[in-house]
Order: C-alpha cells, then sequence, then structure tokens
C-alpha cells in the first residue's frame, strides 16, 4: 500500500491501524500469511525508489525493509 499525505512519524499509527484492520478480517489474515504485503510513504517512494528500506512489513511488526525483502 502506498501511503499519502502521511507525515513519517505518522507512518508507525498507519501502519499498525493497516495491521489491525487486516487481523480484523480472516480473509486479509488469511491471505498476509502467503502474499507479501508492506506500506511505504509516497514521498519516500519518489525519493529513495522502491528498493530502499521504506516498506513497513504488514504480516509481522518487523524492521523497514525493500520491497524484495517482504
Amino acid at each position: 500500500m502506498v501511503l499519502v499525505g502521511t507525515t513519517a512519524a505518522q507512518v508507525r499509527g498507519a501502519v499498525a491501524d493497516l495491521r489491525l484492520a487486516a487481523e480484523e478480517n480472516p480473509a486479509v489474515a488469511e491471505m498476509l500469511t502467503s502474499v507479501p504485503a508492506g506500506a511505504a510513504r509516497i514521498e519516500d517512494l519518489i525519493q529513495r525508489g522502491p528498493s530502499a528500506p521504506i516498506w513497513h512489513p504488514l504480516s509481522s511488526g518487523g524492521r523497514a525493509c525493500g520491497w524484495t525483502e517482504l
């Protein structure tokens, strides 16, 4: 997911909200066990590129990583 209008300080809360929403939906929770998903700010994508460690995994509380590491 690409976050638009989210400041760097708001990313953690936005990702936590997305994780909670995914956990509350059994179909999404099941999908996340086999399909990697993450969230990143549009500004970070533009400035640093999609391979930079800007993606926050939705399936775990892991550290930010490049999209290939989700």
